[in-house]
């Protein structure tokens, strides 16, 4: 979903040269897939308590070290290669100056300000995990900090990606939720199998209310964002169902997911700078005017389909070369 949202955007860009908010395109596009990195929250906090957590913390934190900082830094130092200009005689201190910069607030590419947020998670990992199960005092404020994305708003980034301490608090949120989904997940998937319905009927009058929120230009009440509520609600209750979706199904699962699954990370790294990257192959398409709508969603998928393979390309072609050490390059 997050490289779809991407794809579509590029594929609209490249075929009226902006980014219109009010187009029914984008409308549908972000209603549908906006904050999906709210799901990669979720499920980073559930495999904490449900896998990571019992092999302790010493091993969590290794294991992020490993197969998401050093990836991290690799593309960032790729990434600021390709669009570092660099002043007469400044190459190196200059090139060395940029990449701290978007190491420090994920501006290496434009899909890379999660990374910063997700670092942070982490870091706060052991807080959440003790509020969580010390007493009713503290689980108290636990779930405090789960619904206080409500009232606290990520900070829109539509020009420039940015890191905020308000986004932060935003995503810690749904990260907190995974943890105690994953720490009690049998009962958690009992609930949501006995409130499905409850969890359709707010995700329609969600999505609904955001449609309606984007036609009418409506966002802000004070200094809280309703679209970011909104998609907070609609993208959780979104997760719970397709979680319980996938514990049904259990052995069943199609073994693509797990092959796109593994490769997760290495996708999300590197789809934002392929996407833009491939969208001039396209441009003689998306500019023909008599069908650009259709064109935009053929293009999407084109971009979607072309990101996610090549991204599975590089990540064989680095297990080819450097074997178990790959994922300490390009994750996954």
């Amino acid at each position: 979903m997050i490289v779809l949202i991407h794809a579509v955007g590029a594929a609209f860009y490249g075929a009226y040269g902006t980014y219109d908010e009010s187009h029914h395109i984008i409308i549908i596009n972000e209603v549908l897939f906006h904050d999906s990195t709210l799901y990669f929250a979720l499920i980073s906090g559930l495999l904490y308590a449900k896998i990571l957590a019992p092999r302790g913390l010493l091993n969590f934190y290794k294991s992020k070290l490993k197969f998401i900082l050093l990836p991290y830094v690799f593309f960032t130092l790729v990434f600021t290669a390709f669009k570092f200009e660099h002043e007469e005689g400044l190459l190196l201190y200059g090139y060395v100056n940029e990449v701290i910069i978007n190491f420090i607030f994920g501006k290496a590419s434009f899909v890379l300000w999660y990374i910063p947020v997700l670092l942070f998670l982490y870091v706060v990992t052991p807080v959440l995990d003790y509020v969580l199960k010390t007493n009713t005092t503290t689980r108290i404020i636990f779930f405090l900090i789960v619904f206080l994305p409500l009232v606290v708003s990520r900070i829109q980034m539509a020009q420039d990606y940015i890191l905020k301490l308000e986004t932060m608090i935003y995503f810690t949120g749904a990260y907190a939720l995974g943890m105690f989904t994953g720490s009690y997940l049998d009962e958690t998937m009992d609930w949501v199998k006995r409130h499905r319905l409850f969890l359709w009927i707010c995700i329609v009058i969600t999505s609904g209310l955001l449609y309606y929120f984007y036609k009418a230009q409506i966002d802000l009440l004070g200094f809280i964002s309703l679209r970011e509520s909104l998609f907070y609600i609609q993208k959780l209750g979104l997760a719970a169902l397709v979680i319980f979706g996938f514990k049904q199904l259990d052995q069943r699962q199609p073994k693509w997911f797990y092959n796109i699954a593994n490769d997760s990370f290495s996708i999300y790294f590197m789809h934002g700078f392929l996407v833009y990257a491939l969208l001039p192959l396209l441009s003689p398409f998306l500019s023909w005017d008599e069908a650009k709508p259709f064109m935009v969603v053929l293009g999407s998928l084109t971009l979607l389909i072309a990101a996610v393979v090549i991204s599975r390309i590089v990540v064989k072609l680095f297990q080819w070369i450097f074997g178990k050490y790959s994922r300490m390059i390009v994750g996954g």
